[in-house]
């Protein structure tokens, strides 16, 4: 029943081993097959190729003792090895410095796939998520001991690490998708203002109108009623006063007095209120205003014009006109 807990996500130690052909896996008191969870660590690249996944981990830790103890266990008891002494053979084993996974993301007849199990707070998220570059994840991992013979009776050892129980993700990479019409707030945590499996969270803004720009910070205007009524639920949820209209510029976009900007806009505390920045922003030029000056003797001119494109140089008659055209 214990395993419904922690779904094979378990430390153990190992105690025994089995060799499969040119692989030596171990195994704990309980028979299970031996497995580590990794600490959160960074995925450095994830990436599927003709049917595999690639995963390469950025993990801190110090895993040559524990591999240490799994050759340990499987020296005495490979045949290969009688003759050289544990240090001999400790010293030329090859132990990985990166956490390096490859898992078939499915089957050969391409019918059925076979997914990498995901899990976050005790729930299975496998399908649901795709993981990302800086993702940070704890991955259960199985050591084995791969025997490689090249020459005569001259074999190279070196340990490398196969997926476990799955991976546990602690939070997705990159920025999260913004937050758009119709500007619900179900999912955002007011506490510390991020959206589940990120640490931040991200608002779409509708056409807003600059009406003053100081320094990195403007003031808009917006006509969307829906969004004004979400943004007022939203500094209420969080226990702040309401939004002063105000966003801070973040990065080299610069926007003009009097244009059109619509942006992406990421809130932080600061004190007891609730402040926005840019994570984009997009505006246009702010239209130019043109006065009109009307001349007191236009319609006299234009009068004038009349007579003079009639094709004479005087006022005439109308047979003379008639006459001079023809």
């Amino acid at each position: 029943m214990g395993y419904i807990t922690h779904r094979g996500f378990e430390c153990s130690e190992p105690i025994q081993m089995k060799r499969f052909g040119s692989l030596v896996k171990f195994y704990d008191e309980k028979n299970r097959v031996y497995s580590i969870n990794t600490p959160p660590s960074s995925v450095k690249s994830i990436t599927i190729i003709e049917g595999k996944c690639y995963l390469n981990i950025d993990c801190d830790w110090n895993i040559k003792d524990r591999l240490k103890k799994c050759a340990e266990i499987a020296h005495p008891e490979i045949v290969e090895l009688k003759d050289i002494p544990f240090e001999l053979f400790w010293k030329h084993c090859s132990v990985p410095k990166d956490v390096k996974l490859c898992e078939y993301a499915k089957s050969k007849n391409k019918k059925v796939k076979k997914y990498i199990k995901v899990y976050n707070e005790g729930k299975e998220i496998t399908g649901y998520v795709q993981i990302t570059n800086d993702s940070i994840i704890c991955a259960n991992i199985r050591p084995v001991l791969s025997i490689t013979k090249y020459d005569k009776n001259k074999y190279q050892f070196g340990f490398k690490f196969l997926l476990g129980a799955g991976i546990k993700l602690v939070q997705l990479g990159g920025k999260p998708p913004s937050i758009r019409r119709p500007w619900e707030w179900d999912n955002v945590d007011f506490n510390t203002l991020t959206m589940p499996l990120y640490n931040s969270l991200s608002v779409k803004t509708p056409s807003m109108s600059v009406v003053n720009v100081q320094h990195s910070s403007i003031n808009v205007t917006v006509k969307n009623k829906d969004f004004k009524k979400a943004m007022t639920q939203f500094h209420a949820n969080a226990g702040c006063t309401a939004w002063d209209n105000s966003i801070k510029i973040v990065g080299k976009n610069r926007v003009s007095q009097g244009s059109t900007a619509i942006a992406s806009i990421e809130p932080y505390r600061d004190n007891k209120t609730i402040c926005w920045k840019t994570v984009s922003i997009h505006s246009s030029r702010p239209k130019k205003q043109t006065e009109l000056k009307v001349d007191p003797h236009v319609g006299d001119k234009r009068d004038n014009d009349t007579l003079d494109n009639s094709c004479g140089h005087d006022v005439i008659s109308d047979n003379q006109t008639k006459r001079q055209c023809t």
